[in-house]
């Protein structure tokens, strides 16, 4: 089987870029127009700074989104090797097959995701460097015994075609890579 990588979707994108400029559009007025909502029992300064904060936040929102259309980021490798849930890191960091123990899904708020269950969890949490990530895999490791999770939210892959291609790439690679160990 040939090497799948998939990359952060674009149409998603778009409309959280689309969003969030709606949002930035409504922070803008309220900035301007205070006066409007505060028969609402609400002053103008505290609806001016929920403006301020909405251009801001949604402002960012919008120019990341924005970037990521221009140039979509790889977000995850599949192969003959493993699997590789992180390749902004390194494109050499891989799970390989014969360290995977199987797949669980888990729903969260209509929301699916995928835990890769690994063999010895602690080895992938000590050799990870980024203090943030660290404490993510840790988090996730005592809530699903796995550090390893993905969803398909942000990916330009369905969640049906995801989970469909990690048990068939694991299905035949875990047997090929038993055969192979003496």
């Amino acid at each position: 089987m040939e090497r799948i990588e998939v990359y952060t979707s674009k149409k998603k994108l778009f409309i959280s870029m689309i969003l969030s400029f709606v949002f930035v559009l409504l922070g803008t007025y309220l900035l301007i127009e205070p006066g409007n909502f505060s028969k609402y029992k609400s002053s103008p300064i505290i609806t001016q700074v929920i403006g301020v904060s909405s251009i801001l936040l949604f402002g960012v929102a919008m120019i990341l989104s924005l970037i990521r259309i221009i140039n979509p980021q790889l977000a995850l490798i599949i192969d003959s090797q493993g699997l590789n849930v992180n390749p902004k890191k390194s494109l050499t960091d891989n799970i390989k097959w014969n360290e995977i123990k199987g797949f669980k899904e888990i729903k969260i708020n209509s929301t699916k995701i995928i835990i890769i269950e690994v063999h010895n969890s602690s080895k992938w949490i000590k050799n990870e460097t980024n203090l943030i990530r660290r404490k993510m895999m840790q988090f996730n490791n005592a809530n699903n015994r796995s550090p390893f999770n993905i969803s398909a939210v942000g990916l330009d892959i369905s969640y049906d075609q995801l989970i469909e291609t990690l048990k068939k790439y694991y299905n035949q690679y875990k047997i090929e890579l038993k055969d192979t160990i003496p």
